[in-house]
Order: C-alpha cells, then structure tokens, then sequence
C-alpha cells in the first residue's frame, strides 16, 4: 500500500472510491427515500467535481491546513481517501476533525482505513493540531467499530444531516492526536 497526498487528477478516481463506499457503507443505515436519492443524484463524476474544486484549491495554497490522501494498493489503484481540516466547533484552533475517510467496499478489512486514519492524523499534527475529532452515523456499527478499535472514545451526539434527513450521530474524539499518528508504523506520506 502507497498512501501519499491527493492531487487534482486524483479526482475522478477519489469520486469512485466515496460514492462507491457511501452507498454500500449506508444501505440500510439511512431512510431508503435518502439512500435512494443519492443513489440517483450523487454519481462519481459529481463527487469528483466537488473533489476536483477542493484538490485545486489546496494545490493553490487555500488550504494550508487542510490533509487530503489517498492510499493506492500494490498495483497502483486508488483505494481509500480521507481528508482532514480544523474542527468548526473550535475557536481555539486546535483540534481537527476527518470530514471524510471511505475504502472501496472489497478493499475494507485490508489496512487502508487504519493506515489512512494514522497517517492523517500525523499530518494534522504536524499542521498544529492537538486533538482529533469525527462523526459517524449511529446506525453504522462497523464504522463505530472500527473508530473504537483505534483507539477513539465516544465524546457526544450530533444530528446529521442526509437528503433532508435528520440522523442521529456518535462523535468520537482523541484528545491526544499524536496517540493516533502512525509514526513509525511504516506507512508514512509520500508526496506525489
């Protein structure tokens, strides 16, 4: 596995990997009505957009603070994805919050979550940040599983919001981000 940082003409293959995973992650953990909805209305190439945007702005130095990577497998395919800014709940600026960590659904169980997650809060902390922070839907028990085998600590509830739905969600934190960074692990950011 090569994680590294995203770049703008990861884009289209970044939209495949969160489309892909969120829909199969979400079956039956979201109202069908808004499952189907984003099903319809919300393809790769929309997100890729929306990744395109981002990527840009980040490459133009918008964004200093801002993680985004991207774990490719030992063949060169883009696999996973998370991205990482300052928490908007935190004045002081020091903690921040994944916005977005998805693995294609025959590559979970793999490492690239773990790795992913690790190597992100690394380059978070090294951006500053102190602690770490997410949301993740309630209903999804793999998720919450998979954050509490890392070593995240349910700190509260938050309302979600999906197609006009509001859906209960568990936020877990890390007080101590460098607890959660891979140093040493093996699985440091390569550039490019």
């Amino acid at each position: 596995m090569k994680i590294r940082v995203a770049v703008p003409a990861d884009a289209p293959a970044m939209g495949r990997v969160m489309v892909d995973s969120f829909l199969s992650a979400h079956r039956g953990q979201l109202p069908d009505a808004a499952w189907q909805q984003r099903a319809d209305e919300w393809t790769p190439e929309v997100s890729a957009r929306g990744w395109a945007r981002a990527l840009t702005a980040h490459a133009e130095g918008n964004a200093a603070r801002d993680v985004v990577l991207v774990a490719e497998d030992d063949v060169g395919v883009l696999s996973a994805l998370v991205s990482g800014t300052a928490a908007d709940d935190d004045p002081s600026g020091s903690t921040a919050e994944i916005g977005a960590l998805y693995v294609l659904p025959d590559r979970r169980g793999q490492g690239f979550g773990g790795s992913l997650l690790r190597a992100a809060a690394g380059a978070l902390a090294d951006r500053g940040f102190t602690s770490l922070h997410l949301v993740v839907l309630t209903a999804n028990l793999p998720a919450r599983a998979f954050y509490e085998a890392m070593g995240g600590r349910e700190i509260g509830q938050q309302e979600v919001e999906e197609e006009g739905h509001l859906l209960p969600g568990t936020v877990y934190g890390w007080p101590d981000i460098t607890v959660l960074s891979d140093r040493g692990c093996g699985h440091g950011v390569r550039r490019g």
